[in-house]
């Protein structure tokens, strides 16, 4: 039963935050544009709301233990279900980012790819190491542009960010670091 409950709570804030990781970016992309002079702030966008979507981690934990009171949620259980929030929110995130790459902005990822090159070009470093960097995105060019490529990048980007907080979680939201204070 308490398994259960624990997969109804990752279940519910997983679906809040891939939401948020999700609508925002759409919501912004209708507001801002989706073309080359939007992408700057496209990317200032979408990793703040991957950082305020995997803040339902904090409140999922704290919306169980008030729920639950009566169950010690240790570092390895706030840990699971932070990381459970994650794997939804990045799936969510990279199914959205393959639906934006293959019918919102078929162009996306040539745009982007010219856009990355330009930033190269203009960022003032010495001629050798801009055509070193541009040289070694051509060769990875093919994988750059592919969208499961990009579905995976995004979903496990996503991941990887929500596992950093579910640790930060664990550690200050865990019902035995609350015990130890208490002492």
């Amino acid at each position: 039963m308490r398994n259960e409950k624990m997969k109804n709570n990752i279940l519910k804030f997983g679906l809040i935050a891939g939401s948020i990781i999700v609508l925002i970016p759409l919501l912004s992309g209708f507001i801002i544009g989706y073309g080359p002079d939007a992408y700057k702030m496209g990317e200032i966008i979408g990793y703040s709301t991957m950082l305020l979507s995997l803040l339902m981690i904090f409140f999922a934990v704290k919306e169980y233990k008030e729920k639950y009171p009566s169950v010690q949620l240790g570092f390895l259980k706030v840990f699971s279900i932070g990381a459970g929030i994650s794997l939804i929110a990045g799936i969510m995130f990279g199914i959205y980012n393959l639906i934006h790459v293959t019918y919102i902005d078929p162009e996306f990822m040539s745009n982007y790819y010219e856009y990355y090159i330009n930033n190269i070009r203009n960022s003032g470093a010495p001629a050798a190491q801009i055509e070193m960097q541009i040289s070694q995105l051509e060769q990875e060019k093919e994988l750059f542009m592919n969208p499961i490529v990009s579905f995976l990048t995004m979903t496990v980007t996503v991941f990887m960010i929500g596992l950093i907080i579910s640790t930060v979680s664990g550690l200050f939201q865990s019902s035995k670091n609350k015990q130890i204070e208490a002492a």
